[in-house]
């Protein structure tokens, strides 16, 4: 239990977060129209004053809309308000400044300490530097449009340009790609994550374009109401549902706009961050500050209003401490076999894949707890990746060793070191967070990640965590990993305390939707269903709606209820348009469960044979055709390294890092599950998330997928220069699933190697590996276009013309086409054309023998030379890729 001291620490840490994350709620809420009674005397009080007006307008709404939310948040106004004052204690001590709604709404005019770190935080969150800054705070809000040039469009109708679209990573590309694309202004759902046409998007008027900002302000706060009411007294848990919130109505308000000044020139503010990605980088800056400054005893002094005006950008003082942590292992740990048993295969497996989130999610708690940060300190968390930003306290190494001997010593003793978590950590000084510095710190995060990630376990430094020995096995060892010893019974057979629990996530995955965490035996709730394990002396129980589980009040008001998460899948069945219902159920939202097919009689997940299986289909005369084989799919982004570092050149900020970490993730961990729920129903997820993913599904059904997921992906990033490579692996169903694994990865590595002209020296990857072959994906895509332009041949020859197509002739064009990619070496390969002639005669055209000789020529010039012997002539042995798929599915479905 966290003591008195590290609660009201934690308690503050997460004020001074919400003032952040609040800072420039007031865009939203002006461009939405909300009343404003008020707005005059806020523009006096929150806006700086140029040429005899008032600039930044939204800072006077900020004020407007905390108002407008303040009863359905935790009271910001009395009692306890630390570092805050209340407002109590202001009219007792005749003080005007210090609340928290000032703090918020004062950064742009900041006149006290916590003001001015709050405007200290906004600042380095968009990587200004001092003279950019004092620029755009003399700005009047405005825009510039790419396409038309230097014509003033009002913030109402700006919709947010596509970061993805911006990335630059080619040579001789000096600047950031023109975004000629918009989001859409809508809640966060799977359709609405795309980027569209400018013209599609971007409303004709101010009227029609305020009504959009109305009717997302409504859905906004009707979602703030939905915030369990018993959660508003548990400030860092209500804070992580806020985050959420926040997140699903502000991902797509552009939180910049191009400016103008004085002499009337635009000033290019690109509209690529998102509201959500900035205030939260804000959040996560100004705590560090206050944290760093408040335990040094230097707030009153660093942010004095004479030392702040001269050097807020520039202090020497390293006062950052950003800590990354990595999963490492995860293929390891999710494939781990070696036990007695292949039974219960699919939820061993789909359990596993949910730990290696649940725990990565759980060690940045660890960290979060262990500093007293709230949730919003978390700045990146993406498929067992996240980032922290931490004050650099005194005992800050002491404190992060602390916890990774922890992490590393329950890793060894449950996993025997299969699996584990880095964590590395780098210090920063303002500096580099502005846009010429940034880049650098970027790649020093990369590599202080790199080498700890080479430092597993520790095992070589100066304080190892203990050894793991085992000897006592009085159940013999666990029938599933066959290593650790079995303490329990699951499904009548003998498992350790590790397999039981992901069995039991196997099976809740599919009949629950929340998740609730608990310190370990503190106010133990005997109506909920705990795992059989603590994690890192957390407790973890699975539950469903919140009728079942009474919202968890009581627990929350105790403080024993650390998070409470919905990790709900999209709806497949979506009744809005085109999967466009917010991603938001009341509760903080993590993307930590992927699709899995299951049984509708049953809901129970469905078993690979049967997966395999339903890859069959039965033809015209009923007979089941099609082999019933799995593929394995697995593929990442090409170059993150490179998107990261350099993508963005020298407009690299922070608040862009965790836009481009979060934007990629959504596709894999968000998009990606709905996508398939909705077309391809028996694929199973084994991971997806960060930049790459996992499946399993029936082999026909995965091409097909692999194939719709590029071209989603390219609409997705809207730039050529981003890109995945995949590899797939077609097996029976019975193969161990590591060994599935191990040819995907096989045929992964081929991708990545893949280049267009085997001579040049630059790798381009962008590539697929389908039936051992790699190519780009528009030759996939034109190999599947081939293969079906063959199934229809084969169709029209069988309706028309009474003849079969034998699997023998097709057999053999694959021999063709490997003497068609040698001819170049051997030429007595070009042989293979006159081969062509006389087996297409003689096993296809000699047996239309009702039909003409001219007639036969026709078919033969117009169906077998365009279709087959031009594909073979230009793509060689590409071709067997279209034939293999045709050939899989014609095949007769073997009998039980």
């Amino acid at each position: 239990m966290m003591d008195e001291k590290n609660r009201k620490l934690l308690e503050a840490s997460c004020r001074v977060a919400l003032a952040g994350l609040l800072h420039d709620i007031g865009k939203f809420a002006e461009r939405a129209g909300i009343p404003a009674p008020e707005l005059d005397g806020n523009k006096q009080t929150y806006c700086p004053p140029w040429q005899g007006h008032h600039t930044h307008v939204h800072a006077a709404y900020t004020g407007l809309a905390v108002d407008a939310i303040e009863t359905n948040i935790p009271d910001i106004k009395q009692g306890d308000m630390d570092p805050f004052t209340s407002w109590q204690d202001m009219r007792e001590q005749q003080k005007t400044g210090d609340s928290l709604i000032n703090a918020a709404a004062m950064h742009h005019k900041p006149e006290t300490p916590l003001q001015r770190i709050i405007a200290t935080a906004d600042r380095l969150a968009s990587g200004f530097e001092r003279s950019g800054f004092k620029e755009y705070n003399e700005a009047e809000e405005g825009h510039e449009d790419e396409a038309t040039g230097h014509k003033r469009v009002s913030t109402t109708r700006i919709r947010m340009w596509s970061i993805l679209e911006r990335i630059a990573i080619n040579d001789g590309e000096k600047e950031p790609r023109k975004a000629l694309q918009r989001y859409p202004l809508r809640a966060m759902a799977p359709a609405t994550l795309f980027p569209v046409e400018k013209d599609a998007t971007v409303p004709a008027d101010d009227s029609t374009a305020r009504k959009e900002y109305k009717d997302l302000w409504d859905q906004f706060i009707a979602g703030l109401e939905n915030i369990p009411r018993s959660h508003r007294y548990a400030l860092p848990l209500w804070l992580d549902h806020f985050d959420s919130l926040y997140l699903t109505f502000t991902h797509a308000i552009p939180s910049a706009t191009v400016t103008f000044t004085k002499e009337k020139n635009f000033k290019p503010v690109p509209a690529d961050v998102s509201l959500y990605d900035h205030s939260k980088a804000t959040a996560a800056l100004a705590v560090a500050l206050w944290r760093h400054h408040a335990a040094h005893g230097s707030v009153d002094s660093i942010f004095a209003e004479a030392q702040w005006k001269e050097k807020w950008d520039e202090n020497a003082e390293e006062e950052f401490f950003l800590i990354q942590g990595d999963f490492f292992g995860i293929q390891e740990f999710i494939l781990a076999n070696g036990g007695e048993t292949t039974k219960m295969a699919a939820k061993l497996l789909r359990g596993r894949s949910f730990q290696v989130s649940l725990l990565t999610e759980l060690a940045a708690i660890e960290v979060l707890q262990a500093f007293q940060l709230p949730v919003t300190s978390q700045i990146i968390n993406a498929a067992g990746k996240f980032m922290i930003v931490a004050p650099n306290l005194p005992d800050a190494e002491q404190r992060l060793e602390q916890v990774r001997q922890k992490l590393d010593q329950w890793f060894l003793k449950q996993t025997f070191g299969q699996g584990g978590i880095g964590l590395a950590f780098t210090r920063a000084q303002r500096q580099d967070f502005n846009k010429k510095h940034f880049g650098a710190l970027v790649t020093r995060l990369f590599r202080d990640l790199e080498r700890r990630k080479r430092q597993r376990f520790d095992l070589c430094g100066s304080n190892p965590p203990e050894p793991v020995f085992v000897t006592d096995y009085p159940h013999k060892a666990c029938v599933v990993d066959g290593k650790k010893p079995a303490v329990t019974d699951k499904n009548d057979k003998m498992v350790c305390a590790l397999c039981y629990d992901q069995i039991t996530i196997g099976e809740k995955l599919v009949k629950k939707d929340r998740l609730l965490i608990t310190r370990h035996a503190e106010h133990d709730d005997q109506t909920l269903d705990y795992l059989a394990m603590d994690y890192f002396d957390y407790r973890i129980t699975f539950t469903g709606d919140e009728e079942e589980s009474g919202k968890f009040g009581q627990l929350a008001r105790e403080g024993a209820l650390l998070r409470a998460w919905d990790f709900s899948a999209p709806a497949a069945d979506d009744p809005h348009p085109q999967g466009t219902t917010p991603l938001w159920n009341g509760y903080a939202r993590r993307a930590i469960n992927g699709y899995v097919a299951k049984n509708e009689e049953d809901k129970k997940i469905k078993e690979f044979e049967d997966i395999a299986k339903s890859g069959t289909h039965e033809d015209a005369e009923g007979i089941k055709r099609g082999v019933a084989a799995l593929a394995t799919f697995k593929g990442d982004v090409d170059n993150l390294g490179n998107i990261f570092r350099y993508g963005l050149q020298d407009h690299h900020t922070f608040a862009r890092m965790a836009a481009l970490s979060r934007q990629l993730n959504a596709f894999f961990a968000i998009w990606l599950p709905w996508h398939c729920a909705r077309h391809f129903p028996n694929t199973y997820t084994v991971f997806a998330g960060g930049d790459d993913f996992f499946l399993i599904g029936p082999w026909l059904a995965q091409i097909r997928l692999a194939e719709s997921m590029q071209n989603e992906f390219a609409r997705y990033v809207a730039n050529p220069g981003i890109h995945f490579s995949a590899g797939l692996a077609m097996t029976k169903p019975g193969i161990p699933i590591p060994a599935m694994a191990g040819m995907a990865e096989e045929a992964l590595v081929r991708s990545k190697q893949y280049k267009d002209d085997p001579d040049q020296e630059q790798i381009d990857k962008n590539a697929i590996t389908c039936w051992g072959r790699t190519v780009d994906w528009d030759t996939f895509a034109a190999m599947l276009d081939a293969e079906h332009d063959l199934q229809e041949l084969v169709t029209t020859l069988k309706e028309q013309y009474k003849v079969e197509m034998s699997t023998a002739y097709l057999y053999g064009l694959l021999h063709l086409c490997d003497k068609a990619e040698n001819a170049e070496v051997k030429p007595e390969d070009h042989i293979w054309r006159s081969w062509f002639v006389y087996r297409t005669w003689r096993f296809v055209i000699d047996k239309m023998r009702d039909v003409k000789d001219d007639k036969r020529k026709e078919v033969y010039n117009e169906m077998f030379v365009k279709t087959i012997s031009r594909q073979i002539d230009v793509k060689k042995g590409n071709y067997k890729i279209a034939l293999f798929t045709h050939l899989y599915q014609r095949r007769k479905a073997e009998t039980e």
